[in-house]
């Protein structure tokens, strides 16, 4: 959920006070809605498998236990409910679009206040990948349910100051009775619960069904001649260094999780001493605008600039330098653009994008 990862009663005056008490304008408090329709199933969707083409496989949560159904949609609620925001106007899945690969078609989110946020909403599915990374651009949170919060306490996402707020604002949401019953057993609302169960629901966001993960039990059969030679284009050049085939393409090779890709000779966003988690690459062309603030519109401008326009500074990786020291140039011809732009099309996971038990429940 961007930055900090780029988603009924009205709350006691004590309540409300202690919620607006931070350093950004006063929002506009408005009554949570009075009438709430829930589209959930009689019995929860299977969050905890994974269809593939092979046929559906256990699904895992950080911990690498099985995800628990209730749980995950109790999250799913969480994920979709603008009442997790101050003034109940942004949900975590206002940033984190499922048409869009969980991303936000925007360079910046707007919280709350319809202030920016800092960074680019990244894509949120496959947070399996990541357990060993950190989440985030910086990858400052090594936990999920420590992140799950952060955007909604931020004071431009979602504007609570207080984490214990949360809990109270949800305790007096009546349609959270029975998703909590059926989760833990009592109706009671803890920070702990909200945390497990929202992470859960991010936990089952898999994708596994793309054409390429099709194709690596066929020998890529599948593909085009167009996508197979864009595929040779990403593991010959720099690319696959960094987004390893292997695992996913997750944001991990080796020991190498960060990276500065030569955006900026002085960033006045360093991230981490000036480097940027490598994002994962399933669903791409779902996710744009893309880099850690949104500065290129599609693919064709990522492309570019790998190809020609990396700057020299003094965090750029090395993967990116000559052993003279000189930027690299890759010079894609334009077929070689348009053929690994082919093969980045065919991450895309449509199953995902379009499967009910991810979608908003709210009537």
């Amino acid at each position: 959920m961007n930055y900090h990862m780029k988603q009924l009663l009205l709350l006691p005056a004590a309540v409300l006070t202690l919620a607006i008490s931070y350093n950004c304008s006063k929002p506009n408090i408005k009554s949570d809605p009075a009438n709430v329709s829930l589209d959930l199933p009689s019995s929860p969707f299977e969050y905890n498998k994974v269809s593939t083409s092979i046929g559906k496989l256990n699904n895992y949560y950080e911990d690498l236990t099985l995800l628990d159904n209730d749980k995950a949609t109790l999250g799913r609620v969480l994920f979709y409910d603008k009442a997790l925001s101050i003034n109940n106007s942004v949900a975590c899945a206002s940033c984190h679009s499922q048409d869009h690969g969980f991303a936000d078609i925007t360079a910046f989110s707007k919280g709350f206040a319809e202030k920016p946020t800092e960074r680019n909403s990244m894509g949120i599915s496959n947070l399996v990948d990541e357990r060993n990374i950190g989440y985030f651009w910086d990858a400052r949170e090594t936990k999920i349910e420590s992140m799950v919060f952060a955007p909604i306490a931020n004071h431009i996402e979602m504007g609570f100051d207080r984490i214990d707020l949360i809990s109270t604002k949800v305790s007096n949401l009546p349609y959270y009775n029975d998703l909590i019953q059926k989760a833990y057993g009592t109706t009671e609302v803890s920070e702990e619960r909200l945390r497990e169960s929202l992470a859960q629901f991010l936990f089952s966001i898999v994708s596994q069904n793309t054409k390429f993960d099709i194709g690596m039990y066929k020998g890529f059969s599948n593909f085009t001649a167009s996508e197979k030679n864009g595929m040779q284009l990403f593991n010959e050049n720099l690319c696959g260094s960094c987004h390893q085939l292997a695992a996913g393409f997750s944001s991990s090779y080796g020991s190498i999780k960060f990276a500065n890709i030569g955006l900026d000779k002085n960033d006045n966003d360093p991230g981490i001493n000036g480097l940027y988690k490598i994002p994962r690459l399933k669903n791409i062309a779902l996710t744009g605008p893309y880099m850690h603030d949104g500065r290129f519109k599609n693919l064709e401008e990522v492309l570019n600039h790998y190809s020609e326009n990396i700057q020299d500074n003094a965090k750029l990786h090395g993967f990116l330098k000559e052993s003279t020291g000189a930027v690299k140039k890759m010079e894609f011809s334009e077929q070689d653009k348009r053929d690994i732009i082919a093969f980045l099309n065919t991450l895309t996971d449509m199953t995902t994008m379009t499967d009910k038990k991810f979608s908003n429940p709210f009537n």
